[in-house]
């Protein structure tokens, strides 16, 4: 997604305000760090309630 949003970006030869360019990067980069962490220890439906629960975890890191 990191990398679609970019290519738009320069295509449109345009430049991202900071929060959008932070709130892209935050999912691009944490999503594949945190992720495996919370479904390899428990089931699906646990993983998912506590990412929604905690997801000012995503947003600080």
């Amino acid at each position: 997604w990191a990398s679609v949003c970019r290519a738009r970006w320069c295509h449109a030869e345009q430049k991202p305000m900071l929060e959008e360019y932070l709130s892209n990067n935050r999912a691009a980069m944490t999503g594949p760090i945190l992720l495996p962490d919370y479904f390899l220890p428990q089931n699906e439906e646990q993983a998912i309630q506590q990412l929604q629960s905690q997801s000012h975890i995503i947003n600080l890191s």
